[in-house]
């Protein structure tokens, strides 16, 4: 078993989209439901696929895109995951908004995005066609999926694990000499083709008292 360098997410979306129950699913399997909060929590925990550790942290961003913009969050960030509500027409518009200040405070390089759709089990209030995040998805040159947090963990996790485990096979890329950065990307095609596919600390930011879920 490898241990690797700790990898920082940021999490953006609308209040709508169930941004704490589809990351809380992921860190310890367990759906709580949605609740609202105007504070930024950070979420630190270690998670184990691919036969490698990696220390994530996972910052959950309330305040955006009803307040200020998060720029010190993005750029701190090694990915990002957008989330927006199948339900809500104005979460989608909100993701795009929020795919378009990543790009644009990450401009000219290049962080790891992945954009979800979240409660698809509630098939029947849908008002964003899977057609739609796709499309969007292929502008921003980012990978696509549609969960459910309250009905599967599984889901949840795929789409957290690509997005870890493309950012950690860039960290290796950069900090490894230039005729090895091939075997590495193919090393991680490997892995994502064989796999494809403990309860967190959670910290609030800003200094405020910390508890374990």
């Amino acid at each position: 078993m490898t241990n690797f360098m700790s990898v920082h997410v940021v999490v953006l979306g609308s209040k709508q989209a169930g941004k704490t129950a589809v990351i809380v699913r992921f860190l310890t399997k367990r759906y709580i439901g949605e609740y609202k909060s105007n504070i930024d929590w950070l979420y630190k925990h270690s998670v184990t696929f691919d036969d490698m550790v990696s220390n994530v942290e996972i910052l959950d961003v309330s305040r955006w895109p009803n307040d200020s913009m998060p720029e010190e969050e993005v750029r701190w960030a090694d990915a990002c995951l957008v989330i927006y509500s199948i339900c809500d027409r104005d979460s989608f518009n909100k993701a795009h908004d929020s795919l378009d200040l990543v790009h644009r405070l990450r401009a000219p390089g290049y962080v790891p995005i992945v954009l979800v759709g979240n409660k698809k089990d509630l098939e029947h209030c849908r008002q964003v066609s899977y057609e739609d995040g796709s499309e969007l998805a292929s502008q921003y040159g980012c990978k696509f999926y549609e969960v459910s947090a309250a009905d599967s963990f599984v889901e949840v996790s795929t789409a957290f694990q690509n997005l870890i485990r493309e950012a950690r096979t860039l960290h290796l890329q950069r900090s490894l000499p230039r005729q090895r950065k091939l075997s590495i990307v193919s090393m991680s095609k490997m892995f994502g083709a064989m796999f494809g596919k403990t309860s967190p600390k959670v910290v609030v930011k800003d200094k405020r008292p910390s508890f374990s879920l």
